[in-house]
């Protein structure tokens, strides 16, 4: 079944007899973002492949165009025609990041390092933009917020950097990385020794002079700022969000195993990995290649457990974890998806399917079992992952799954169905058979 043929309508799944092959991802939405950002400061033409088709990396790509790059999306590729390091133009008009969601500290960073004024709207204040603004403002250079409204400057002489981080601070690695890029002289970040992030790779595939150091429990991360990039031909690695869509539907169906191919290894990734692995989940890693890595995971049998908030799963990647814990035996204790409107609508999935779950207080438990009934119809409500993760349920399930809208993984991944199907997975389009 072609994804692009899916109507607006029912979509269901059966029970799969095992799942078995390789599976492709879509392209993690940051590192697409930071990819195109890398080609349009690179000289020469790029060809930016598997970037992901979320809103922040449109977004991104029109305000690369108001900073004087130029970019064309054609098919599934952007070509990126750099301007060089250090070449971005003052914008005409303010730069509005109210799309960017994560990736908006990456332009503070980039715009933190450039002597012209740009003015910014929608910058959610949060702790690292905050923090990102101080260090301009620290290092020189002008960050003043008034009202919904952000003025930023670089400093007119810039100096290298020479930033000490913490563990808690890894969302702020990229951004300064990219400040670092348009700094004259060799910049440094000290990091927490294991704190590696997929943005590295992604600057040395476009042969940015960084390399790091290890002592003691410190990583020196150093840069050499005004190096020159080259465009670079490369596809972004996959999502790790949706890694773990294929990786649930192999642990759950029997006799499978699944390949998921070149997948970012970002932190919100490892956090859902960590727990399906806590769940019993048979899941290898294989070498990490420009900044992604083949995962492979099996068929073993599962076991209740506690799930702790302290894994930091994001709420919207609940429901595929609650599929998972509903094939682990015993009880499995979820802390921290919270209540309301998103965990009415799990439970009543779960239980429109067999699945034995009781709400507590901040969260949900689940009494595993090694087969369940399935049958029942989703309505997800807009919501992809939440009919992505029933669709996974309906591969292992006695009787298969609908979901009232098969269109509405069109946008976070429109290969879905295709992707399952390659690996033995049948769908449906209409209703089941």
């Amino acid at each position: 079944m072609s994804s692009a043929s899916i109507p607006a309508g029912p979509l269901s799944v059966g029970r799969s007899p095992w799942l078995r092959g390789p599976v492709s991802l879509p392209g993690e939405p940051v590192l697409s973002a930071l990819a195109l950002m890398l080609a349009a400061m690179a000289r020469g033409e790029s060809v930016i492949d598997n970037a992901s088709s979320a809103p922040m990396v449109d977004a991104t790509a029109g305000a690369l165009e108001a900073l004087g790059a130029h970019l064309d999306r054609r098919g599934g590729r952007w070509h990126v025609q750099g301007i060089g390091v250090g070449g971005f133009l003052e914008p005409h008009a303010p730069l509005d990041l109210s799309r960017m969601g994560p990736v908006a500290p990456l332009f503070l960073g980039l715009l933190g390092g450039h002597d012209f004024p740009t003015e910014i709207t929608g910058l959610v204040d949060e702790p690292t933009s905050a923090a990102l603004l101080g260090f301009i403002a620290r290092g020189g250079g002008i960050a003043e917020r008034t009202g919904d409204r952000v003025r930023i400057r670089g400093p007119r002489f810039s100096i290298p950097l020479d930033i000490g981080l913490s563990a808690d601070a890894h969302g702020l690695v990229a951004p300064l990385l990219l400040q670092a890029l348009v700094a004259t002289g060799r910049s440094s970040l000290h990091l927490p020794d294991g704190l590696h992030d997929p943005a590295e790779d992604l600057l040395a595939a476009f042969g940015a002079r960084i390399g790091a150091e290890t002592e003691g429990e410190v990583t020196h991360l150093m840069v050499e700022g005004m190096a020159p990039l080259r465009a670079q031909a490369l596809s972004v690695p996959g999502d790790p969000a949706l890694a773990v869509y294929p990786a649930v539907a192999a642990m759950i169906a029997p006799d499978s195993e699944i390949t998921v191919n070149s997948v970012a290894l970002c932190r919100h990734g490892l956090g859902l990995l960590d727990a399906l692995a806590m769940l019993g989940g048979d899941i290898g890693i294989g070498e990490v290649v420009r900044g992604g890595a083949n995962i492979v995971v099996r068929h073993a049998p599962l076991r209740g457990t506690t799930l702790p908030e302290s894994l930091g799963i994001a709420a919207e990647d609940f429901p595929i974890v609650c599929i998972a814990a509903a094939f682990a035996e015993g009880e499995t204790v979820i802390e921290g998806l919270g209540e309301g409107v998103r965990r009415l609508a799990l439970t009543r999935a779960l239980r429109a399917n067999g699945v034995d779950c009781v709400e507590q207080r901040g969260g949900l438990m689940i009494r595993g079992r090694a087969r369940n009934p399935g049958g029942g119809k989703v309505t997800p409500r807009l919501d992809p992952k939440l009919a992505m993760a029933f669709l996974v349920l309906g591969m292992a399930t006695d009787q298969p799954v609908t979901i009232d809208d098969g269109a509405v993984m069109a946008d976070l991944f429109p290969g879905f169905a295709d992707a399952l199907e390659h690996v033995g997975a049948s769908f449906t389009a209409g209703g089941p058979a």
